[in-house]
């Protein structure tokens, strides 16, 4: 009895031992690696600005596209930092021989806008996440998908403030950019109103409702374009969130937050 146990015992280790190999591969085939890390100098143009991706693991090729498109073993390959001189969305994969290849990550590029004489706030960002002050719309930097970032202001409702030129200029748009992250109850604005004005007091009005997301999604930086195409000095921008966090979410009818990075004023 006991020689039949030690028999099937060692069986039992000799197959698993044989088929080891094999199992491991499959299972590695299955592993996805990471994005690569992004980091640039500058998001928003006025020259110059290098963009460089990066990831430590051995035998890793990175590639990208600069025209939106999806990238593959076919696009082109990363070997040092880039030189942005245009806006545009800057696309990365990596991919390694043994590994299954990473999602997309990507980091678009912002024309630099018309500079904001002042800014007037008409509602209080949340004492939790402030950003870098008054100005943090207009600093010309642009905030990370982590919503820890200094660069991001906060909301439980609207963000409202208007905006100033220091004289009257032709703006064709504003771009106005924030943070979609559910996970985190951070959900993209409902409703947007700009208004503006020549002297101040009269004021045209223009407003767009945004479409509502209906499930959980990675973080991601977003922008809305607004038209306006005339000549103004002021620019009042009214962002609402949602009225309430829906019902397919965890933290159904408690409120979302509202997160804003930069305000764009685009000639």
């Amino acid at each position: 009895m006991k020689l039949k146990v030690m028999i099937c015992f060692l069986a039992f280790i000799f197959f698993n031992c044989k088929l080891k190999p094999d199992s491991l591969f499959l299972q590695q085939d299955q592993i996805q690696i990471t994005q690569p890390r992004l980091e640039a100098t500058n998001q928003l143009i006025d020259s110059i600005a290098y963009l460089t991706a990066s990831l430590k693991l051995e035998g890793t090729k990175i590639y990208y596209t600069t025209n939106g498109e999806s990238p593959s073993e076919n696009s082109n390959l990363y070997t040092s930092p880039i030189k942005v001189i245009n806006p545009g969305t800057y696309k990365f994969k990596a991919y390694h021989p043994d590994w299954k290849e990473s999602d997309i990550v990507e980091k678009v590029f912002y024309k630099k806008g018309i500079p904001i004489d002042s800014i007037i706030w008409h509602s209080n960002a949340s004492d939790r996440y402030k950003g870098v002050g008054s100005l943090t719309l207009n600093n010309n930097k642009k905030g990370t998908v982590d919503f820890k970032d200094t660069q991001w202001l906060g909301f439980d409702t609207i963000a409202h403030a208007t905006l100033q030129l220091k004289i009257e200029s032709f703006v064709k748009s504003i771009t106005i950019g924030y943070l979609s992250d559910p996970g985190s109850w951070i959900f993209p604005p409902a409703h947007i109103t700009v208004k503006t004005s020549v002297d101040g007091n009269n004021f045209k009005k223009l407003s767009i409702n945004l479409q509502s997301i209906d499930g959980i999604s990675a973080p991601s930086l977003k922008h809305v374009d607004i038209p306006i195409g005339e000549d103004i000095k002021y620019v009042q921008v009214e962002v609402k969130n949602v009225s309430s966090i829906p019902d397919w979410h965890e933290g159904k009818g408690n409120k979302a937050w509202l997160f804003m990075d930069e305000w764009v004023l685009n000639y």
